[in-house]
């Protein structure tokens, strides 16, 4: 168990730096000694501890060490962080005590202390327990097509009182024909207003309407394919920048045939300058080899070979 913490309460009057157990499918894959630096967790190579999975968010979260011991902030992650059953509320750090286990994606991260820890008496402090908040529109894992909600233009109802009506002085508030005249207009225009309001859900791949799809990809030189599943191209879309970022690297490819197959090759470097990229395409898949060799071309350095390995 563990109690939510700002980082300020002492719980402790010394404590040693312990190590993380990082286990995958109940495997052993790595330990790391935490030390005075900040330990950032996340999926792309330029974090502290990379956790190549999709459900892994780029910057997922980081560990501190603060006054009171090791901190463990979520960093607004999509499919979030867990210790225990409970999530954890988005960039609110909490301390972590000895065995505690952290549960990212299918990763599990073991906290272990050499030396126990020599408590102080506590001091009360509020007890926070964290639910769940819902994942904003820029995450980077979309899981599942957000559907916005529809509506039908209004029809003017008479016997109700106009809103621009009020905004004129009271004298004229109770004049009838004035009211239905400025009806009229309110009709018009007030469902204008609503979609300028909501007119940021249409910059964003996650919530604008599916025809906007392929105008959005224009502006990042991106072709989407037609015949996609539309989770798939809301995905490429959502990640495109950060795609072009990591163009030309390992992790760029990988991820780049990981978003536009579904499929995660293995690409490893046999010899200088040449890279191995095997692939195995599942049963039923509509995955064809000359579009992932496309997709190799396009995106690996201009001065490396390849050899592309599909089976099925």
């Amino acid at each position: 168990m563990y109690t939510a913490s700002t980082g300020l309460e002492p719980r402790a009057a010394r404590f040693s730096v312990g190590v993380l157990r990082v286990s995958l499918y109940a495997d052993t894959v790595e330990t790391i000694p935490i030390g005075s630096r900040v330990l950032t967790i996340g999926r792309l190579p330029d974090n502290e501890l990379v956790l190549g999975h999709p459900s892994v968010s780029r910057h997922h979260a980081e560990l501190r060490l603060g006054s009171n011991g090791l901190l463990l902030t979520d960093l607004g992650s999509g499919g979030g962080t867990f210790v225990g059953n409970t999530r954890l509320l988005a960039n609110q750090p909490i301390v972590l005590e000895q065995g505690d286990r952290v549960e990212i994606g299918p990763y599990t991260l073991v906290y272990e202390i050499p030396t126990p820890l020599s408590p102080t008496p506590p001091v009360p402090a509020p007890t926070l327990e964290p639910t769940w908040s819902p994942p904003s529109l820029d995450e980077d894992v979309i899981p599942e097509v957000q559907r916005r909600e529809t509506f039908a233009v209004p029809i003017p109802d008479v016997s109700s009182p106009s809103l621009y009506l009020q905004q004129l002085p009271v004298l004229f508030h109770d004049n009838e024909f004035l009211r239905r005249f400025l009806l009229v207009f309110e009709s018009v225009w007030e469902p204008l207003e609503w979609r300028h309001n909501l007119l940021p859900l249409y910059f964003a791949p996650s919530t604008c309407p599916a025809e906007f799809l392929p105008w959005l990809a224009s502006w990042l030189h991106l072709a989407l394919n037609p015949f996609w599943p539309e989770q798939r191209q809301r995905q490429l879309l959502a990640e495109a920048m950060e795609l072009y970022r990591w163009r030309g690297t390992v992790y760029g490819m990988t991820r780049m045939i990981e978003v536009c197959t579904g499929v995660t090759p293995v690409i490893t470097q046999t010899q200088p300058f040449v890279f191995r990229i095997a692939i195995s395409i599942p049963s039923g898949s509509d995955t064809r080899p000359e579009f992932i060799e496309e997709l190799v071309r396009a995106h690996k350095p201009a001065h490396v070979g390849y050899v592309l390995e599909v089976t099925s």
